[in-house]
């Protein structure tokens, strides 16, 4: 049986999504697809699979990610499906839990660790310029027009609902980077 379910996390939720993700798993229902906001599952024994997600830079159909792509598989990890954003895609994974039973650790040693980091980072950074732009955009629109159309009003809550997103994106930011540094620092004790 097919359960299709409309679930919103955002690009730095990848361990809330994954860990959602893997508890669905643990009740029987196996990831067959994933959307933006959709994901399906397949009602299957519960733990067969555990799930990992990768967000990695350039296109799905990129020679390098495809190459990875067959590395998983030889590693006895399948890619589910995957989403692509400009310059990037998420890739859900997954494996037998039987061969994986501790979870898929992908990024093992510090350095891909960072790496995944400063991937999700670069498109934080993206996110929170493009945001900032439409925001101070639809602002300048607001003030030329002194509210004297319908649509002002429509452009300063648009403007608002943008500056809260980029305020979202910039913490997250904030918590990526930090995040780098500790394992900056992490890598340099054990140097």
């Amino acid at each position: 049986m097919r359960r299709v379910i409309h679930k919103i996390f955002w690009i730095w939720e990848l361990e809330k999504e994954e860990a959602w993700i893997n508890e669905m798993a643990s009740h029987g229902y196996s990831l067959e697809h994933a959307g933006r906001l959709t994901f399906e599952f397949e009602e299957t024994e519960a733990n067969k699979y555990k799930y990992k997600e990768l967000f990695l830079k350039g296109s799905a159909y990129s020679a390098e990610n495809q190459k990875y792509f067959r590395f998983l598989e030889e590693m006895g990890i399948k890619v589910v499906c995957w989403i692509n954003y400009p310059g990037r895609c998420w890739v859900y994974a997954r494996a037998l839990s039987e061969d994986y039973p501790n979870g898929i650790e992908l990024y093992s040693d510090i350095d891909s660790q960072i790496n995944c980091l400063k991937v999700t980072l670069g498109y934080l950074i993206f996110c929170v310029a493009l945001l900032l732009f439409a925001a101070v955009l639809n602002l300048s629109i607001v003030i030329t027009s002194a509210f004297t159309n319908s649509l002002a009003v429509l452009n300063l809550m648009c403007s608002i609902a943008m500056f809260a997103l980029c305020t979202a994106a910039v913490t997250a930011s904030v918590k990526t980077i930090i995040k780098i540094n500790r394992l900056k620092k992490e890598r340099a004790i054990h140097e």
